[in-house]
Parts: structure tokens; sequence; C-alpha cells
């Protein structure tokens, strides 16, 4: 059971450590071709820009879990410690707000290309496959600061912004 957990808890990483490789042979060997003249991948170089886009996303949710995510503290460290508690929530909600908007967002645009059946050029699978990256990603990050905030304040009864937590 706490093997299911751990992989369920490094879930993102797990992805992108399959995903990343995978791009990195797939442009390696459409350049290999391309420069040999042997054959040519016309689907590789959209199919390597949507392992990124998927990467990318996947990787916000890291960042987040790991509160790796670029912050500029100087405002909240020169209020009294009182108050870094309140400024800490403010922040989550913040950003949970503006990522479900995100979310709420890219599903709308998401259901418009479902309606018109758009696909990709080379790869002929459907765009909002694509477009899927935006909601899973940001509905991970939502959850990996909420999760990471939990922790926070369980362990420490306050946050302690910039800092990984074991």
């Amino acid at each position: 059971m706490k093997k299911i957990l751990g992989l369920l808890d490094n879930f993102e990483e797990n992805i992108i450590s399959v995903l990343l490789p995978l791009m990195c042979i797939l442009v390696f060997m459409a350049t290999f071709f391309r420069y040999t003249e042997l054959i040519i991948l016309p689907w590789a170089e959209e199919l390597a820009r949507y392992l990124m886009i998927w990467i990318v996303f996947l990787g916000i949710g890291t960042g987040a879990k790991k509160n790796r995510h670029f912050a500029v503290e100087v405002f909240v460290k020169a209020m009294p410690q009182a108050t870094h508690k309140y400024f800490h929530i403010f922040k989550i909600l913040v950003i949970s707000s503006f990522l479900t908007f995100v979310i709420y967002l890219s599903i709308n645009l998401m259901k418009v290309q479902i309606m018109m059946g758009q696909t990709s050029p080379a790869l002929n699978i459907p765009m909002w496959v694509a477009y899927l990256a935006v909601p899973v990603g940001c509905g991970l990050m939502v959850f990996r600061t909420i999760e990471h905030s939990v922790k926070e304040f369980k362990l420490n009864g306050q946050p302690t912004e910039g800092k990984e937590l074991e």
C-alpha cells in the first residue's frame, strides 16, 4: 500500500521522467534522420512540441509540491511575524483562484475544439488532447499548493516560505 501511495505522491515526477527522455530521443532521431537524409519524420516535431507542453504543465505541480516556484518575499518579511500566516493564506487563495479560472477557461476552449473536431496537422490527433495539459497541470498545481501548505501548517504551525518540506 505504501508503494502505491508513493507512486501517486510522485505522480508528476514519474510521468515527466518518462516523457523527457522520450522527447529527447525523438528530437535526436528526427534530427539525425533529416541530416543523413535517410527518412523524414514529419510528425516528430509536432509530437516533441506536445510532449514539451505536457512536461511543463506537469512540472508546475511538481514545483508547487516542493515549494520551488519563484516568490518575492520582501513585502511579507517586512511585516510582523504574526501576519505571515495571513499573507500565506491570502497567497494560497489568490493562486488557487487564478488557477481555477485558468482551468475554467481552458475547459471551455477544449469544448469548442471538441465541437469543431479540430485535429493536429501531422499526427491527426484531436487538439483537445494537447490542450488538456493546461487544466491537468493547473489542477495539479492547486492540489499540490494546498497539500504543501497543509503539511507546512501541521508541521510548523506557520508558513516556512522558500523551504521544501521533507
